[in-house]
């Protein structure tokens, strides 16, 4: 293990960072993290010993509150590496169907650096939803230390590393490595978080997930071992994070805190000590997230930070402890994984965090075929069917609701939703606040269906959005409507039911299976559309109309699917499906590729899934 003396250099002559050479940046991201998951974070108390991370602790500064933005790589990148809110960019979608342009103005902040004599590498994984900016690195390749080949040895660099040995495909293994490899943390002493069965598969999972987080440690000494033989790590500031949350059952691709809440410490160099008004060693609570990271070493490079960027420096020579630890606010999202369409957005402020789900009949555990490679998901699901589950584990299976309101200080793991709670209702108003004008001043795409802004906006999807704001507003306004009565609701239900927009219709529709049975006053206004020139919209019809038992859904999601206008479109279609499906609200799903001539990415897992016999 690397060792360094401790303290804080002696005061230098103050200067700026401008007037003589600048720092160097190194980023480890280790994928797939929570901080729910590092002894360091659980206060000695559980989880993965990081002996390289806790040198980084000591020889810098902890970040209680780090977070992903989005809880999956590609959406979680596309903030990082652009520093705007990937929903405004049509960029939170994992993965792209279809490659979008970065708004006018703007490039990915490597190419700031670069543009200032930064040389700029990444070992090796891009994996962004928009084109990657031709100006953003030098090298891209899987080689540790290519800063080593800057072409001047006094150039500055940022060097990006990778580490996928923690990635949840690392725990996506059979029954017969379980009896024959053993884990070198042991399963028995491992905490299973709550709302996890406790058996001997679970646990056996957290202890190889223990595992390869120590592993991933190890691959970070090497790293420091290397600046320190180059005689640079006295001039290099190294982050270390999770690329998102993760990567057990219910984390990655989830907009909980296991799957936002990303461990992230930064060691300061000792050249730039006595610059920073936060000490070393100290742990902050002030709250940052991806959106930051790029500013963030844009303004420590003394490199003016573009105004199209959406994110705020957190570290720099006028940036007190006091500010940083005023930082209270953070906002994440999730879209399509895969083939798997969710609409969840939150904000956490403070130690209250508030969910919105857009589509409230799902629940969290709606198929996806990558989430149940791993055998402790699919146990997870088994045990749920079987009626072996308490309440707290078995909520991930049922219908999320509109609203979850938590207070982490008192649960941590989001057990008990106070969404309803009367003693709430002041602090649920107002978060409720703090996210709709968020959403709408960013002008949040997610309120299209992503078959709609990529046929009508992904030449610009920021413009598109930009000139779609009075659209954008009305939409929400609509889906607004499941957090009223029924009663409350119905007029303009039914007013967006017959709109010319097939948009709002879509909304219509989402809201009457959101009410379920509450709503079937509205049979006769739903079944009008069931003709709908979109089948999107036909789609969303057949789950309310399927939800009450009024048809049959196979021949009608058959004809949608075969009228669709694009690989999107049958994909959302086919979601859909799966949601009735997962609901047993149908079965026999008998589908062939003939039966989908508009295809994309992920039709064939839905297929897969979906003539499958079992649930």
């Amino acid at each position: 293990m690397l060792s360094f003396a401790g303290g804080v250099m002696p005061a230098m002559a103050e200067k700026s960072m401008k007037d003589e050479k600048r720092p160097n940046f190194v980023w480890f991201m280790a994928e797939d993290i929570s901080a729910h998951y590092l002894n360091l974070y659980t206060k000695g108390k559980d989880g993965a010993k990081t002996p390289n991370v806790n040198v980084l602790a000591r020889e810098g500064i902890l970040f209680n509150n780090a977070f992903c933005n989005a809880p999956v790589s590609s959406a979680a990148r596309s903030t990082l590496i652009t520093g705007c809110y990937a929903t405004r960019l049509g960029a939170s979608f994992h993965r792209k169907l279809e490659e979008v342009p970065l708004p006018e103005g703007l490039n990915m902040f490597p190419s700031y650096l670069r543009k200032a004599g930064y040389h700029t590498s990444n070992a090796a994984k891009t994996d962004y939803n928009c084109f990657i900016d031709s100006t953003a690195w030098d090298v891209v390749s899987g080689k540790m230390g290519e800063w080593r080949n800057r072409p001047d040895k006094n150039m500055p660099f940022f060097f990006v590393r990778t580490n996928a040995v923690t990635h949840e495909g690392q725990l996506q293994f059979d029954s017969k490595k379980m009896k024959n490899t053993v884990t070198r943390y042991d399963p028995a002493t491992v905490k299973v978080h709550p709302y996890h069965p406790d058996t001997e598969l679970f646990r056996y999972t957290y202890a190889t997930f223990y595992d390869r987080i120590e592993d991933s440690d190890v691959e970070l000494g090497k790293l420091m071992n290397m600046l320190r033989q180059d005689g640079e790590l006295d001039n290099t500031f190294i982050f270390y994070f999770g690329d998102n949350g993760g990567a057990l059952p219910g984390t990655k691709g989830y907009t909980g805190e296991t799957g936002l809440h990303v461990p992230l410490v930064v060691y300061v160099p000792k050249k730039w000590r006595d610059r920073l008004p936060v000490k070393i060693g100290e742990k902050t609570n002030g709250f940052v997230s991806f959106v930051d990271f790029g500013p963030t070493l844009l303004h420590l490079a003394g490199i003016k930070v573009p105004e199209e960027m959406d994110g705020k420096p957190f570290l720099g020579e006028d940036i007190s402890a006091k500010t940083l630890n005023a930082r209270d606010e953070t906002y994440g999202y999730g879209d399509r994984f895969d083939e798997l369409y969710a609409f969840n957005r939150t904000v956490r402020k403070g130690n209250l965090k508030y969910s919105r789900n857009f589509e409230p009949y799902h629940p969290k555990s709606l198929f996806v075929d990558y989430r149940y490679k791993q055998a402790a998901f699919r146990e997870w699901k088994e045990l749920y069917m079987n009626g072996q589950l308490n309440q707290v584990q078995s909520r991930f299976f049922e219908p999320q609701g509109a609203e979850e309101l938590y207070d982490l200080s008192q649960d941590p793991y989001e057990t008990h939703n106070l969404a309803a709670d009367a003693e709430y209702q002041d602090q649920l108003k107002q978060l409720r606040g703090l996210l709709k004008r968020k959403l709408m001043t960013d002008m949040d795409l997610g309120f299209f269906p992503e078959c709609v802004w990529l046929e009508e906006g992904r030449k610009n999807p920021t413009a598109f959005a930009l000139a779609n704001k009075n659209r954008i507003e009305r939409y929400a306004e609509l889906a607004d409507l499941q957090m009223l009565s029924f009663q409350e609701a119905s007029s303009e239900i039914i007013k967006a039911l017959s709109s010319p927009d097939p948009v709002e219709r879509y909304w219509g529709a989402t809201v009457c299976a959101s009410f379920g049975s509450d709503a079937v006053s509205l049979v006769n206004h739903v079944k009008t559309l069931l003709d709908d020139s979109d089948s999107y919209v036909r789609s969303r019809a057949i789950v309310f109309l399927a939800q009450n038992k009024l048809i049959t859904p196979l021949p009608l999601m058959k004809e949608a699917l075969r009228r669709s206008k694009s690989g999107a479109e049958s994909l959302l279609i086919l979601n859909d499906i799966a949601y009735l499906k997962d609901a047993g609200l149908a079965t026999d799903f008998q589908l062939t590729m003939s039966d989908i001539p508009q295809k994309c990415t992920g039709v064939d897992l839905r297929l897969d899934y979906l003539n499958a016999n079992k649930k």
